[in-house]
């Protein structure tokens, strides 16, 4: 057995010799060793390719994040913003009509911003416009609009074949940037920048700036299209008198003598406490004297000796009361205006009428009632401001020298900035006019041709019957060019009416279908419009439950016991 097994080991060792013999070598330790390091010159290898390949790949990345800028600065210019009408707007192109939106209204609407405290040169999305919408909000509305309709407007002129040569227009924007810019101080490019947007170059803008000076031209030619006719004017006049026509009439007023201390009729305060709130020594928090408050039964009485001293001057009026003239019924008091623009009103008639809010009475005498026809005046006006470059005297010059006629008034009118085209202002009256400017406008020897340079202080009087009277500061001049009388007041003005009512339902109906069809979430109003729509759906939704349950039962009683009844009866039978 021993042999056996023997014989076999021999068998198996001369096997693997011969086998390495036949071509299969028998790794040494040296062998091995150096196998070793062939492969760890191969990781080296590999890992230093691997290192070089990621080295590229982030060179690679950051050539495209230094390329991109370009190419996102031109998806920012060109690309869509928001689309209206299904037509692309651009970044730049929304940012100017934005612009131009909020800079009319705060230029609108300064002075009464101030006064509420607004500064629109801040954060406008943190201040409110409404409950729900910022004055940033609101802008873009109005951008937004504004697009729809100047591209429904563009495509109504493209339709009729208008055009019109706008290079004297361009050219005056262009120089009212350059002025602008120096006057602030900034260059040109700069400027643009602040007032129409982070992304607007006056190449940028061209295209624009162009359009809506050819879309002006073209607003104007369906104007004159839509001039209102006289006699839809005279008609116009018949339905809405009380609004136009003018009434003279005598006025005394009588002023109830209120108490400026407690009286038998006072109201009766505790021992600690005025009667208006304040210590029982009649000073205030601050300790400073408070002014008397009445209390109704002495108002009351106060008032009812008024008005006996009213009834007493109603036979004096004619003789004592003073005569107010070509009064309009809008800058009357709601009372005094309902009396004398009373239909049936006719010469002599007198009356007491209460004044509440004053704790007076007028007491007033009706003269006469009519359409004053009056005619308004053209005129052509240069305002020049105390820091001018070129004073009043000295333009009024220039036009002396030249040819001194009203086209080249006109011309000097659009050079020196002036914010209607060729200085013309239409249909003027003395009203709200600096007084200096309304008497030279306004005299009677006035001729089409005369020209001369206007200064005035400027402050506000405001009459009893509510009417104001301005009065410019002497840092502003006028250079003025008369050109002739115009339609009377009340023609104008019902004119202009029946245009922009005429206009706006142009506007309104050329526009159809031109809405905002993709913010592309940029916009917030949109937000907040579908938010209170929803809203809105949801409230009316909840009524028309209660309502449907509610017709289901009208009584809103709960009827159950008569239903089983009928049923009983029913079953029974």
């Amino acid at each position: 057995m021993s042999k056996k097994v023997t014989g076999n080991t021999e068998s198996k060792e001369n096997a693997e010799n011969k086998e390495s013999v036949e071509g299969k070598k028998v790794m040494t330790k040296y062998d091995l060793k150096m196998q070793r390091k062939e492969q760890e010159r191969k990781k080296a290898r590999r890992d230093d390719l691997v290192s070089k390949l990621t080295g590229i790949a982030v060179v690679a990345v950051l050539a495209c994040l230094v390329a991109s800028f370009p190419i996102r600065s031109y998806l920012t210019v060109n690309g869509t913003y928001i689309e209206v009408a299904g037509e692309k707007v651009t970044r730049v192109e929304f940012d100017y009509n934005y612009n131009l939106m909020k800079n009319n209204y705060i230029a609108q609407n300064s002075y009464y911003l101030s006064m509420f405290g607004m500064d629109l040169s801040g954060d406008l999305s943190k201040q409110m416009y409404s409950g729900t919408l910022s004055f940033q909000d609101y802008f873009e509305q109005l951008a937004v609009d504004n697009i729809a309709d100047n591209k429904a407007l563009r495509d109504q002129m493209n339709a009729a074949g208008f055009d019109c040569d706008i290079s004297k227009e361009y050219a005056k924007y262009e120089e009212t940037i350059k002025n602008a810019a120096a006057e602030a101080g900034m260059t040109e490019k700069g400027y643009i920048r602040q007032t129409y947007g982070m992304y607007a170059t006056a190449s940028r803008l061209k295209g624009f700036v162009t359009e809506a000076l050819k879309l002006s031209a073209y607003y104007d030619q369906v104007s004159e299209e839509k001039a209102p006719a006289d006699a839809d004017i005279q008609a116009y006049y018949e339905e809405h008198k009380d609004s136009y026509d003018s009434v003279d009439y005598r006025v005394l007023s009588v002023n109830a003598e209120l108490p400026t201390e407690p009286t038998d009729l006072a109201d009766p305060v505790d021992e600690t406490e005025g009667t208006d709130g304040t210590d029982a020594d009649g000073t205030d928090a601050s300790g400073t004297e408070a002014t008397y408050q009445p209390s109704d039964a002495e108002i009351e009485f106060a008032m009812k000796e008024a008005r006996e001293k009213a009834e007493e001057a109603l036979k004096d009026v004619s003789q004592q009361g003073e005569l107010k003239e070509n009064v309009k019924s809008s800058v009357l008091y709601a009372q005094l205006r309902e009396w004398l623009f009373d239909g049936e009103r006719k010469a002599g008639d007198s009356s007491v009428i209460e004044n509440t809010s004053a704790h007076s009475y007028y007491v007033v005498e009706f003269v006469n009632r009519y359409l004053d026809q009056t005619p308004t005046a053209n005129a052509r006006i240069i305002i020049v401001g105390a820091g001018a470059e070129t004073g009043a005297d000295a333009i009024l010059e220039e036009w002396r020298s030249g040819a001194a006629t009203e086209e080249s008034f006109a011309g000097l009118a659009d050079k020196y900035g002036a914010s209607l085209e060729g200085g013309l202002y239409e249909g003027l009256t003395a009203d709200g006019m600096p007084d200096a400017l309304a008497e030279w406008i306004f005299d009677g020897t006035r001729v089409s041709g005369d020209a001369a340079v206007i200064a005035g202080d400027e402050e506000v009087h405001t009459d009893e019957d509510g009417s104001t009277h301005t009065h410019e500061s002497g840092e502003t001049s006028y250079v003025v060019y008369y050109a002739g009388v115009n339609d009377p007041e009340w023609h104008v003005n019902i004119k202009n009416t029946l245009l922009a009512e005429r206009m706006n339902a142009y506007i309104e109906e050329i526009g159809e279908g031109y809405d905002l069809t993709n913010a592309k979430g940029r916009l917030n109003y949109v937000k907040v419009q579908e938010a209170e729509a929803a809203a809105s759906q949801e409230a009316e939704n909840s009524s028309g439950e209660g309502s449907s349950q509610g017709a289901d039962n009208p009584s809103g009683a709960d009827n159950s016991g008569e239903e089983s009844s009928s049923e009983s009866d029913s079953a029974q039978q």
